[in-house]
């Protein structure tokens, strides 16, 4: 098979294909602009040793980080610090793909460091063609299944910045996050020295629309953020701006019969969220999972394709609903079209859910006594992941909704258990006993979700 793309959608699927027992062969351009830099939040460690690059990632000496510092609306800093003891990584982007290029090769893929073609971007009869080519979207292109929203584009300008001592911020590690009267600034450190400095702003109102120089615009936008202004009052632009289209997209199909749309070939989120690489990481493992399924269980074929398609279409809603949300949350404070054009977003489902279930949990604590009854869903043969293949699994099924785990908690046994017992301490036990001790916590609350959610009602 044949992965389009080094970075580290492409790198991470092609990896896992070739420890899975498949020949695969990954085209990548012969360099990488290496002054891009990302920011990974600590959750990323799960994936990274899914596909089996922790110790290279270790080794590849990145700046850790403990969480973020951003002057959204306000004029005054907001430190938001992970979960106690955890770290993410501060990447240079060329550092990140050649470790895990490397990593690739070590597995046994075959890297063609060259332009892609023509005949590259057809699949062959009987195997699969991976593009995870980016923003490039070579393949999406060319098959035109790329679609832009119908809302306000956003370009990128960034630059490299230098200083010889320390960043004046709470914490020289973190993610920079400005909002400001016409766009926003984001930064993350590639050194303790050196950082990647970047805006956004909407090419329609800005100086980009008059033809004015690049640098001028750049360097007029940091002038208008408070906090950067200060940020770069001592220090050096060493390198750039160089720009790029960072409006967000989405594919109108992720797969068919002979390939695959991973990472960013197949969506691109607002930068907002930071969760570029997790997004990629996530995608490349669950599409060489597919392809693994489809080479292997030739009948699963049509019901892998369409899983891995349905999920990232969800994974791509979930953090464009999130972006929208952190703009509308900013918009109030910037009386400016860039924040009157990104603000129109609805009530977030997840709070009223959240309030549903906590209702529901608080229903069961004064309860005396519980009566469950199954509820509304039904329970269907539906596609899930169980180790590198895709099978099919009862799940409970509400409109086109298919739900087997709710916190690592088994919601079909759970609705299956739920009518025998009438206290919730017993049914604790009793699902323990059956599946294995889990914590309490996750347990409750998959329980009050059941109820909220109708798949068990309190009688």
């Amino acid at each position: 098979m044949t992965v389009l793309g080094g970075g580290p959608a492409g790198s991470a699927a092609a990896k896992l294909l070739a420890q899975w027992g498949h020949s695969v062969r990954l085209i990548t351009r012969a360099a990488t602009d290496p002054r891009l830099a990302v920011s990974i939040p600590p959750s990323c460690h799960k994936l990274f040793d899914a596909i089996g690059v922790s110790d290279a990632i270790d080794r590849a000496g990145f700046v850790r980080t403990t969480g973020n510092t951003v002057w959204w609306g306000q004029p005054e800093p907001r430190v938001e610090m992970f979960e106690e003891g955890a770290q993410g990584w501060q990447a240079s982007t060329q550092v990140l793909e050649d470790a895990l290029l490397v990593e690739a090769a070590a597995a046994g893929v075959s890297i063609e460091r060259r332009l892609l073609g023509e005949a590259d971007l057809q699949p062959r009869e009987g195997a699969f063609l991976i593009d995870a080519t980016g923003r490039s979207g070579l393949f999406a292109r060319a098959k035109g299944l790329r679609t832009y929203g119908e809302g306000p584009r956003t370009v990128a300008l960034g630059a490299s910045w230098a200083r010889p001592d320390r960043w004046p911020v709470p914490d020289d590690t973190h993610t920079l996050i400005e909002s400001y009267d016409s766009g926003w600034a984001w930064s993350v450190p590639t050194s303790l020295h050196a950082r990647h400095i970047a805006v956004m702003v909407d090419p329609q109102r800005s100086g980009l629309v008059r033809g004015a120089p690049a640098r001028d615009v750049y360097l007029a936008e940091i002038a208008k953020a408070t906090a950067f202004r200060a940020l770069v009052q001592q220090a050096t632009c060493v390198d750039g701006p160089w720009g790029w289209d960072a409006s967000s997209y989405r594919a109108d199909r992720y797969a068919a019969d002979g390939w695959l749309l991973a990472g960013d070939a197949g969506s691109f989120i607002d930068p907002l969220s930071s969760a570029g690489v997790k997004k990629a990481l996530a995608s490349a493992w669950l599409a060489a999972v597919a392809v693994h399924t489809s080479l292997a269980r030739p009948a699963m074929r049509p019901h892998a394709l369409a899983f891995f398609s349905q999920r990232e279409h969800e994974i791509e809603q979930h953090y464009s609903r999130m972006s929208r949300l952190f703009l509308a949350e900013a918009a109030p404070t910037h009386p400016h079209a860039f924040w009157r054009d990104r603000s129109d977003s609805p009530a977030a489902p997840a709070a009223v859910d959240a309030a549903a279930v906590r209702a529901a949990f608080e229903q069961l604590r004064a309860a005396p006594g519980i009566r469950l009854s199954p509820g509304d869903a039904r329970i269907e043969q539906r596609p899930c992941v169980r180790g590198h293949e895709i099978v099919l699994e009862p799940g409970l099924v509400t409109g086109d909704e298919s739900i087997r785990f709710v916190s690592g908690i088994d919601v079909v046994a759970l609705r299956a258990l739920g009518p025998r017992f009438s206290q919730v301490p017993d049914l604790f036990e009793a699902y323990c006993r059956a599946h294995g001790d889990v914590p309490l916590p996750d347990f409750l609350l998959a329980l009050a979700t059941a109820v909220a959610q109708r798949w068990l009602v309190v009688q």
